[in-house]
């Protein structure tokens, strides 16, 4: 996968934007053709998978963008999910799925936060749902937000993936 571009003068939407679309991708470029035991293997002490990873930033995505900005509920899987029984259903279940699956998942993810993205008024539009102190946030925050939780992700990835086949940085092919 070649690097996205990230445009060195441009207006902030599209900037954060490419930043967060650069980030998404490292992500896909990291859990990409690996064997399912790869797919759900682990670097001590830690639980993280690729595979989780990728599965928790497709609800993440889903939830900060339709179901937050636009007020919309989640959908399936993630409505039928005991979320109280397992917090973390969405990194424990994921190693037992199919790698392209889950991927395709998060690519249609990203192409519907990114219609909601070029879709909405400004940066300053508020979220539909609110902050249980009844704050809204912004389209700005949103973005800032994702970008910080994607990239430390593919900080983690990166560890993962070294530990698999010694691949590092943030493409393999570039």
């Amino acid at each position: 996968m070649s690097r996205p571009h990230i445009p060195k003068s441009a207006g902030e939407k599209e900037t954060l934007v490419a930043f967060l679309d650069y980030q998404r991708a490292v992500m896909i470029d990291k859990a990409s053709d690996l064997t399912q035991e790869q797919w759900g293997q682990r670097l001590e002490p830690s639980t993280m998978t690729l595979g989780g990873m990728i599965h928790h930033l497709v609800v993440v995505e889903e939830h900060w963008f339709a179901s937050a900005f636009l007020g919309e509920e989640l959908g399936e899987p993630w409505a039928s999910v005991d979320w109280e029984a397992d917090p973390d259903w969405e990194w424990n279940f994921a190693p037992t799925m199919d790698s392209e699956t889950v991927l395709d998942a998060y690519r249609r993810a990203i192409e519907r936060s990114n219609v909601i993205i070029a879709e909405a008024e400004s940066l300053d539009q508020a979220s539909i749902k609110t902050h249980p102190s009844g704050e809204h946030w912004s389209l700005r925050w949103i973005l800032v937000h994702m970008i910080e939780e994607t990239a430390r992700h593919a900080g983690h990835a990166d560890l993962i993936r070294e530990s698999i086949d010694g691949s590092t940085g943030d493409f393999r092919d570039d």
